[in-house]
């Protein structure tokens, strides 16, 4: 049972870096150029990038189902659409950045970052998992609280370069949820 579970797990992180890459792609494109139509017809791209991945032939059809309803649901969302909007000042995706924080060299990288209307860095990371259990809510604030220090990691070097006020969030493209906070 372990051993299944192992595998449940590393196609997950799989689907989550494809479907990284995808929102990447559809942030730099445009999210006016996507639609339902379009997705679907990347399925067999989803398997194949998965496949090179590594998730397994019996784990392909649920990874392949679970990358598009992500992009699906993100497309859905307004938050989703908001996220990924060309219109940003500033804005990049997969953004790598390394700098010195408490004597110590640091590498990162930053799904998505960009300035807003009013002058804000936004910066956000994608978490591609799902909930199953009840009390979404619930769920959403003890990740909030999971990945709070990584954020203001990042928010902490990004200060290095720009003193802007900073925004950090969480964006769940499965749930369609989010959560976010000043640094």
């Amino acid at each position: 049972m372990a051993l299944e579970f192992s595998w449940a797990g590393e196609a997950a992180r799989h689907v989550g870096t494809v479907v990284h890459e995808l929102l990447q792609r559809i942030a730099q494109q445009g999210v006016q150029h996507w639609d339902a139509q379009r997705i679907a017809s990347l399925r067999p791209y989803y398997g194949a990038a998965l496949l090179c991945h590594g998730v397994m032939n019996d784990a392909l059809d649920n990874a392949i189902a679970q990358v598009e309803q992500s992009l699906l649901r993100t497309l859905d969302d307004e938050r989703g659409r908001w996220i990924l909007a060309a219109g940003h000042q500033e804005s990049a995706c997969e953004l790598a950045l390394s700098g010195v924080l408490h004597e110590r060299v640091v590498r990162m990288v930053i799904d998505r970052t960009f300035v807003d209307e009013n002058g804000t860095r936004w910066v956000i990371d994608y978490k591609t998992g799902s909930h199953e259990g009840g009390d979404v809510d619930a769920f959403l604030d003890r990740e909030q609280v999971r990945y709070q220090q990584q954020l203001e990691r990042y928010a902490a070097l990004l200060r290095l370069q720009d003193e802007r006020p900073i925004c950090l969030g969480l964006y769940f493209p499965m749930l369609q949820g989010w959560r976010s906070w000043e640094a």
